[in-house]
C-alpha cells in the first residue's frame, strides 16, 4: 500500500506573529500608561518605564546603548520590545 500526501501551496500565505496585536506602548501624553490600550492589558509600570526609554532614545541620550529585559517566560519582554520598536518608527 502506497500513501501519497500532496501539499497545496496558495499564492498568498500569511504568517501571523504572536504579537501582531501590539501597535504601541499605549501611553497617555503625560507618560502614564492606559490600563488597556494598543494591544496591552496591564503591565503599566513596565510600559511607563519603556516610554521613558523611548523618550531618552529620541533625545539621543541613550543611543548606542543596550537595554536588557529580564523576567520569567510569558512576562511580556518581547511584547514590550516590539512596542518600543513601533514607537521609534521603521528606521
Amino acid at each position: 500500500m502506497k500513501i501519497e500526501i500532496e501539499s497545496v501551496q496558495t499564492e498568498h500565505q500569511r504568517r501571523i506573529d504572536s504579537h501582531s496585536h501590539i501597535s504601541k506602548l499605549g501611553l497617555n501624553p503625560d507618560g502614564t500608561a492606559k490600563p488597556s490600550s494598543s494591544g496591552f492589558v496591564g503591565q503599566c509600570d513596565a510600559r511607563e518605564a519603556a516610554g521613558l526609554t523611548v523618550t531618552l532614545i529620541k533625545a539621543k541620550k541613550l543611543a548606542g546603548r543596550t537595554i536588557m529585559f529580564a523576567g520569567p517566560p510569558g512576562s511580556g519582554k518581547t511584547a514590550i520590545a516590539l512596542a518600543i520598536s513601533h514607537e521609534l518608527g521603521h528606521n
